[in-house]
């Protein structure tokens, strides 16, 4: 009776854990992630404030979306994604490359300073930032025009 009882429970407790394949072919623990606060863009254009019309919503899958209307073209707009208070692991900046550029994503780090994205629209209008936490070792931010 108790190596039935013992084999039921480790087959209750393998069940419980979610594997993964990877596009190399390996298995492992799925790393997607979701944001335990809310999270602003934040930018020159809202004098670095957390402003309730651009907080990030979650679109699904640990990626999560903001729109913004960027009227100057040709301007540099200089921006993060960062909670109400800057706090650590919650500060992303570009981690390699600070340059957006539409459909390009760039890796962010969420413990950097400074580190502003910038962003050069050749068009007025809305643009949808994107900010790609299903990875949290390797966030990602997106521009796209809308």
């Amino acid at each position: 009776m108790k190596k039935l009882t013992l084999a039921v429970l480790a087959l209750l407790l393998s069940a419980c854990s979610s594997q993964v394949s990877l596009s190399n072919g390996t298995s492992g623990t799925s790393i997607s992630q979701t944001l335990e606060r809310t999270m602003y863009l934040r930018g020159d254009f809202t004098l670095w404030d957390a402003e309730p019309h651009y907080i990030l919503k979650p679109q699904g899958a640990g990626v999560y979306t903001v729109k913004a209307k960027f009227m100057t073209p040709g301007k540099v707009y200089e921006f993060k994604i960062a909670d109400e208070q800057w706090s650590k692991g919650y500060n992303c900046g570009y981690k390699v490359q600070g340059i957006l550029k539409l459909g390009q994503p760039q890796l962010a780090d969420c413990n950097s300073i400074y580190n502003y994205f910038s962003f050069v629209p050749s068009k007025k209008g809305w643009y949808v930032i994107a900010f790609d936490y299903s990875d949290s070792r390797a966030p990602k931010v997106t521009i796209n025009r809308q």
